[in-house]
C-alpha cells in the first residue's frame, strides 16, 4: 500500500440506500413501529440527518426521544465542567 494517499482524490461518500433500507427493516417490532433517525458527518464535516418512519406517531416518538437525549447530554456536560448551552459560566455561587 502506498504512503502517498491523497484524501482529496476520494469521491464524496454517499450513504447507500440499501443500508438505510436495512436499518429501517431491523427497527421496530412490527410494521407500525418501524423507524429511525440517523445523524452522521460527511467527509467534509457537514452534518447530515436521515429520518424514516412508518407513520407520524413513530416519527414523533423518535424525535421526542432524541430531544430528551440532547437535553440530558447538555445537562450532564454543564454539571461536569462543560460549557452550559447558554454560554454563561454556569450557576452563580453564593
Amino acid at each position: 500500500m502506498s504512503d502517498n494517499i491523497d484524501p482529496e482524490s476520494f469521491e464524496s461518500f454517499k450513504m447507500p440506500e440499501s443500508l438505510l433500507n436495512k436499518i429501517y427493516e431491523l427497527s421496530g417490532e412490527a410494521q407500525h413501529t418501524k423507524g429511525f433517525i440517523l445523524a452522521f458527518a460527511t467527509q467534509e464535516g457537514k452534518p447530515l440527518v436521515f429520518t424514516r418512519a412508518c407513520n407520524q406517531i413513530t416519527e414523533m416518538g423518535l424525535r421526542k426521544a432524541l430531544e430528551k437525549y440532547l437535553i440530558d447530554l447538555e445537562e450532564t456536560e454543564s454539571m461536569y465542567g462543560g460549557t452550559p448551552p447558554d454560554g454563561s459560566d454556569g450557576p452563580e455561587q453564593e
